[in-house]
């Protein structure tokens, strides 16, 4: 007879097991289920762990502090304020973007093709992408874009990028841009980022500037505008930024980001403790929170001469001989910074060291002080009015040549209301001729009422003479000390150094007047009018060199950004040329031989360059040390930063 298998106990029965047990074995019993449980949440925990691995998670929140205060946030004009930029490149996209590692790489574009000896690109643009408000991107955005950077109505300081290029749209996703010529640093230019025509395209010029939409951006970025904050003058100092979820990219992990401006570096850095991402020129206490990433710049900090103003070649040349950049670096930068001896900066670029490098010699700079006629009086360099005789007879106006021509811009160079220049050449020539102008309008009521007129002519006829021989022949003419003005702004490290010129040239004899401004005062009220005799800035090459924009004739007038008003035929072709050429062995050529021009015609003295140190905090991860092309760079791979984190299967 089979027996049949003996079921698996009942929950009943199994109910009933603690009361037929003894303490013991109660007590033994337990322990082996904690042991069992134990080891088996161990192998399960070990097994998901081996096969699991720590990624980044959404979530988090950066707070940053910025130096400046935002005015356009609008790719049009955010190139001249360090602010803007770094908003535009957060908040809007351009056709192609640097990743993390510094490389240009796809951004609105899918793919470029590139024809006719690289002077024709046809661009294929993604169809997935949607502007902030909802509406969808197109190659419309991109012509109305380029075409109003382009037009001089605008006044965009990057139009000399876009100069010759032809935009055509194919299709609605399609563009063709044409080059007159080759244009080495041209898929450069297709980071520019673009605008929304949907919103912009019926802005005039007129009122562009003006529109809310400047500080209430719509763009396709990683980050979308929700909110900023103003004081009671206006100026911005905050704005808040959340990840936009539909980004045609890979979406931003961390989800908010609050970026907090402050007047000057010295409240940036007060305030540190209280942030968790800023940028310090040359940081001396890293609060413990944060980590130093440290990214290349190719930029260079100077002290650009306004030429117009009529500064003497000897003079230029002497005080950049009696400047000890060394002692300058030491006392204000120590390790975190370098010297710059040529505008071109051939050591980050691969060209050859310049052989004429300008170096300290106060000897030097005396002698050439002496040859611009001055001499050393008591410690002071000082120049003595030649005596005039006789007076004034010849007709004289804009051409005229000789002694007469000298004694009048001598006599005018005593007045330095009339003529700060004090060029004294004896050629009649445009700086004269608005000295004469000058004098004229002061003398109004002598000079111009007589002949009905409201305006001075720039020339001297019988009423101006009378005039100057009244004022030029009637008293002996005054002794004039060297006097230099230094106009920067109120940021580390520009100030300080404004500070250590001083120093360094009034002890050598020269005197020095220090006008500091605001990031937007100097903007505004100095670069725009090129109102300064000497400024003290910084400026970016960029990592495909291009240094047309700062040396060329045709940007001496705003928005251009030759700082020195600088002018030279043989300069000028080769800026041209170089740009043209593809073949990097041959524009460095052009490029060796343009920093020779530079650095004999001294528009400049240059000083100093600085590794970009950006203090972010240890939670943040994610951040690779990199070349920038400028400081908003640093925000390049940001969809990769991180603070949250999860594990995900393998």
């Amino acid at each position: 007879m089979i027996q049949k298998p003996q079921k698996w106990p009942t929950l009943s029965q199994w109910r009933q097991l603690p009361s037929l047990l003894s303490r013991t074995e109660k007590v033994l019993l337990s322990l082996f289920v904690v042991l069992f449980l134990g080891s088996f949440l161990f192998l399960l925990n070990g097994f998901y762990t081996i096969n699991t691995h720590i990624v980044a998670a959404s979530g988090g929140e950066i707070v940053e502090g910025i130096v400046g205060s935002p005015r356009f946030i609008n790719p049009v004009y955010a190139e001249s304020n360090d602010a803007d930029r770094d908003l535009v490149q957060l908040i809007f996209s351009g056709l192609l973007q640097y990743n993390g590692e510094g490389k240009l790489v796809a951004d609105l574009a899918k793919n470029i093709q590139t024809e006719q000896a690289n002077t024709s690109f046809v661009i294929d643009l993604r169809e997935d992408v949607r502007w902030h408000d909802g509406r969808r991107f197109t190659a419309d955005d991109v012509i109305f874009t380029i075409e109003t950077i382009q037009d001089p109505k605008f006044k965009s300081p990057i139009r000399a990028n876009w100069i010759g290029v032809e935009v055509e749209k194919i299709s609605d996703f399609r563009i063709r841009f044409r080059l007159g010529e080759p244009y080495a640093p041209f898929l450069s230019n297709l980071t520019v980022k673009i605008l929304p025509a949907h919103l912009w395209q019926n802005v005039g010029p007129e009122n562009f500037a003006l529109n809310a939409l400047n500080l209430q951006p719509i763009g396709t970025g990683p980050f979308k505008f929700v909110s900023l904050e103003q004081n009671r003058s206006g100026a911005v100092n905050k704005v808040v930024l959340k990840s936009y979820s539909k980004y045609h990219q890979k979406a931003p992990f961390i989800q908010d980001l609050t970026l907090q401006f402050f007047d000057t570096e010295k409240e940036l850095a007060k305030s540190a403790g209280s942030l968790n991402a800023l940028a310090l020129s040359a940081p001396e206490r890293i609060p413990s929170t944060l980590s130093l990433h440290s990214l290349s710049l190719p930029r260079y900090f100077a002290l650009f001469y306004n030429l117009d103003m009529g500064i003497d070649k000897d003079i230029r040349k002497a005080l950049i001989a009696a400047t000890d950049r060394q002692a300058l670096l030491h006392e204000l930068l120590g390790e975190h910074g370098r010297i710059v001896s040529s505008p071109l900066l051939p050591d980050v670029f691969g060209f050859s060291q310049p052989a004429n490098i300008p170096e300290t010699n106060r000897e030097t700079a005396a002698a050439l002080l002496e040859n611009a006629g001055y001499e050393k009086i008591d410690g002071k360099f000082i120049k003595t009015a030649v005596q005039l005789d006789g007076e004034f007879q010849a007709r004289l106006q804009k051409g005229s040549q000789g002694e007469e021509v000298r004694s009048l811009q001598t006599c005018l160079a005593t007045m330095a209301d009339v003529y700060p220049e004090a060029q004294v050449n004896g050629v009649f020539g445009p700086l004269t001729e608005k000295a004469v102008t000058r004098f004229q309008e002061k003398y109004a009521d002598d000079v111009l009422t007589p002949s009905n007129l409201t305006k001075g002519t720039g020339m001297v006829g019988p009423s101006t003479r009378a005039k100057l021989n009244e004022i030029c022949f009637s008293q002996s003419q005054e002794s004039t000390p060297l006097s230099i003005t230094i106009s920067t702004v109120n940021q580390f490290p520009l100030e300080e150094t404004a500070q250590l010129l001083k120093e360094q040239w009034e002890e050598f004899g020269i005197e020095v007047e220090i006008l500091i401004y605001s990031p937007s005062e100097l903007e505004r009220d100095v670069i725009k009018s090129r109102n300064y005799e000497t400024l003290l800035f910084g400026e970016i090459l960029g990592t495909i060199p291009d240094p047309f924009p700062f040396w060329h004739s045709s940007q001496v007038q705003d928005p251009g950004l030759n700082l020195s008003s600088f002018e030279s035929e043989r300069a000028d072709r080769l800026l041209e040329k170089a740009r043209k050429e593809t073949d990097e062995e041959k524009r460095a050529e052009f490029y060796e031989e343009l920093q020779d021009i530079l650095l004999d015609a001294a528009p400049a003295i240059f000083l100093y360059d600085i590794n970009y140190t950006y203090l972010v905090s240890k939670q943040v991860k994610g951040i690779q040390e990199k070349v920038i092309a400028d400081p908003s760079k640093r925000y390049s791979g940001i969809e990769d930063w991180y603070i949250k984190t999860k594990r995900a299967w393998k």
